[in-house]
């Protein structure tokens, strides 16, 4: 049996894909900017629970994970009606 190569739009795919996935990595861990921290601001008036706290310097992954606690929260507090404020900071 004769081993076919792959055609060349799979192989660019393949290429772009890595390319990707290298430069979110070093993207996700560049310094917060203007609008990060903006964003972050907003989050924590909102919901303090969906931040963290940081001493030193915060990354544009902070962000994204503030981001996301803070859209898991709303989300569980519209589907479950159970009374708990998922926003309110524990502890």
């Amino acid at each position: 049996m004769k081993q076919r190569r792959y055609p060349w739009v799979f192989r660019i795919a393949a290429a772009l894909l890595l390319a990707s996935v290298v430069a979110g990595q070093w993207w996700q861990r560049q310094p917060a900017g203007e609008f990060s921290l903006a964003m972050l601001t907003i989050i924590a008036a909102h919901c303090p629970a969906a931040v963290d706290e940081h001493n030193g310097r915060i990354s544009v992954a902070d962000s994204a994970r503030a981001l996301d606690r803070w859209g898991y929260a709303r989300l569980i507090e519209l589907v479950r009606h159970d009374g708990r404020d998922r926003c309110r900071r524990q502890g």
